[in-house]
């Protein structure tokens, strides 16, 4: 029989509106209610929060490479558990394991590593994988090694999805450089996202790629792209142009906050998505890191690779993300819900059941106190973080 618990009072933030000093009630991996105090079942376990806390729906980071010292080319179960467990601390309760460019034999053991592992971590749930590379463009290399920069190829993709179990839900790669659009023509019929990065496009030929809705998708927009010129747009105008969606990192380092704003004001709150872009050396001490087998200085959390003025990931959080987000913008959590959460789900197809706190979904959910600092986490209705100050 599933366990049947509730959490409350608080505000529940939903899809259309907040609910006021509500309770949530979960009935094993599924939200099955939302009702005042006095209309709780009888005999039911409580999990008491304050009538200030907010209940929001668990964040999918779609694009991550570590945390905690683990990366997700280690190519290890541990690795994963790690990198999962510790998304959990700061409300994601959904990922893809992300990718570097690699020799094609590393990373093919790498996916198959991410899909044995798949239902074996104990925080944040694996929803596939995003393979950023080896299919880029060398010109937009950034921190990914040109070693093993390769051209778009239907055959090596398939291979490696093969080995992956067919777990590669989204795709990074130089669109221009497929030829004859073999690779994203057949991404869109197999419904795998492909995303644009790396990427020197060209407006016209980015444009035409968008009309034929052969990308979904834009990585980390605004870095390893093309820059916008008066007399050569370049795919950063189209991609605003679009209905594309547009990844986020909102550090403060890869995108300047009043150029989110900018961004924010022409595309809306419906094609964000914040992610982290997180390297392993997110929540750990300044130093000299690997990362994709190069070596990354952080200082005061920005992250280069050595020798170099290119950035390298970031040691960002999501809930960072959200707070900085809030800040710079004065975002409501409403909308916050939809650049951490809503947007990312319906662009992998996981919407059905995440993305949103809604009856018959998913116990996908995080709590914040006053502070909006996460204090518990709950996926599929288990508790996967808690800091006991509820």
């Amino acid at each position: 029989m599933e366990s049947t618990w509730c959490i409350g009072p608080l505000q529940i933030v939903r899809e259309q509106r907040i609910e006021e000093n509500c309770f949530g009630v979960i009935e094993g991996k599924k939200i099955v209610r939302f009702c005042k105090k006095d209309e709780l079942p009888e005999q039911i376990d409580i999990v008491e929060t304050k009538s200030a806390y907010k209940m929001m729906p668990g964040m999918i980071d779609q694009h991550i490479h570590g945390i905690s010292g683990a990366d997700v080319m280690d190519g290890t179960e541990s690795s994963l558990n790690t990198i999962s467990t510790a998304l959990a601390k700061f409300g994601v309760t959904t990922f893809l394991a992300t990718t570097m460019t690699a020799a094609e034999t590393q990373i093919e053991r790498v996916v198959k590593s991410i899909a044995d592992a798949k239902n074996n971590v104990k925080g944040a749930k694996i929803a596939g994988i995003h393979l950023e590379g080896p299919f880029i463009n060398p010109i937009q290399k950034g921190a990914q090694s040109d070693e093993f920069i390769i051209k778009p190829s239907v055959e090596i993709f398939d291979h490696l999805n093969e080995s992956s179990q067919n777990e590669i839900k989204l795709i990074t790669l130089a669109s221009e450089l497929d030829e004859g659009h073999k690779l994203t023509t057949y991404l869109k019929n197999k419904g795998i996202v492909a995303s644009i990065g790396h990427s020197d496009a060209k407006y016209t030929e980015t444009k035409a790629l968008l009309e034929q809705q052969l990308i979904q998708n834009a990585t980390h927009f605004c870095n390893g792209m093309r820059s916008i010129h008066h007399r050569e747009p370049g795919l950063q105008v189209a991609l605003l142009q679009s209905e594309c969606m547009l990844e986020i990192i909102a550090d403060g380092f890869h995108i300047h906050p009043d150029m989110i704003r900018f961004i924010y004001d022409t595309v809306g709150e419906d094609r964000m998505i914040l992610i982290s872009d997180s390297m392993r050396a997110t929540e750990l001490a300044d130093g000299i890191y690997d990362l994709g087998g190069q070596e990354v200085r952080v200082e005061d959390g920005l992250c280069k690779l050595v020798g170099s003025d290119a950035l390298a990931g970031s040691t960002l959080n999501l809930n960072k993300s959200r707070k900085n987000m809030k800040e710079w913008l004065g975002l409501s959590d409403l909308t916050l819900a939809k650049l951490s959460s809503t947007n990312s789900a319906k662009l992998l197809g996981l919407y059905e059941n995440k993305g949103s706190i809604e009856v018959g979904k998913d116990a996908d959910f995080y709590i914040v106190n006053e502070n909006e600092d996460v204090i518990l986490t709950v996926s599929e209705g288990e508790i996967i973080y808690g800091n006991n100050k509820l």
